[in-house]
């Protein structure tokens, strides 16, 4: 499925990519902001638990095993190693889909759309620190899940909300509904900046990221610094992308 947007004044047709997530401007494929940050800039907190995750199930499917009784043969150990592998993406596809539908309920809600019941309990955690937080706010939403492209360096993303404070200055809010914060949303938000007012001319004056975590009991406010040198940052991420893309030794 497609969603189309145009920007700068209808001068630039972006097409949207909703089932496998990828942007076309003008019939051309962009990266992502999110996409560029998470092939070039590492965070060890992330790559440590792509480590541990799947570890910790073969061990526990080991233990299983062992506690039971049960012979261990070269095909059943083959199956545990490949379980646990599997693992580590079945976490972090369920965390995405988690995000996602969290994403989608706030965007509902913004706008005036019914919110149907949920069921899930990550997600029902999610959804209620969020209206908790959100009720006891004064902000004047102004964009929410806008579609980005900037002209002048070539990327594109989707920023999560733009929100007018009581003394009329533009915040960006960046929802998370992941375990931690990480450098990459300091570049995001900064890219997202950028793009932003390259197109509207509008001032994004601050940023925080509202971190919803899925068994948390409250939410975590985090100031995002917002400058030049964060910003040069992300282009260089970028560069390295683009540089290893194009080179035979990858």
């Amino acid at each position: 499925m497609y969603t189309y947007h145009k920007l700068y004044n209808d001068k630039i047709n972006l097409k949207f990519d909703v089932d496998e997530h990828k942007y076309y401007v003008n019939g051309n494929e962009y990266l992502s902001v999110t996409t560029l940050i998470k092939l070039g800039c590492v965070a060890p907190g992330l790559e440590k638990g792509k480590r541990v995750t799947p570890m910790s199930k073969f061990k526990e499917k080991l233990n299983e095993v062992l506690n039971n009784g049960n012979d261990l043969d070269r095909v059943k150990l083959e199956r545990l190693y490949k379980e646990s592998m599997k693992h580590t993406d079945d976490v972090g596809n369920d965390a995405a889909l988690v995000g996602s539908v969290v994403h989608q309920l706030v965007e509902d809600f913004i706008k005036d759309k019914p919110i149907p019941k949920q069921s899930d309990p990550a997600v029902v955690n999610c959804w209620n620190l969020f209206l908790d937080w959100w009720n006891q706010q004064s902000y004047k939403v102004v964009d929410i899940e806008r579609k980005l492209f900037s002209k002048k360096y070539g990327y594109v993303g989707t920023l999560d909300l733009v929100v007018e404070n009581k003394k009329g200055e533009l915040v960006l809010i960046d929802l998370k509904t992941s375990n931690q914060i990480v450098f990459g949303y300091v570049l995001q938000a900064n890219a997202y900046k950028q793009a932003y007012e390259e197109e509207t001319g509008k001032k994004i004056s601050s940023c925080f990221c509202l971190r919803i975590g899925k068994k948390d009991t409250k939410v975590e406010i985090a100031p995002i610094p917002l400058n030049k040198k964060l910003f040069n940052t992300f282009l260089g991420v970028k560069m390295i992308v683009e540089q290893r893309e194009s080179s035979k030794y990858k």
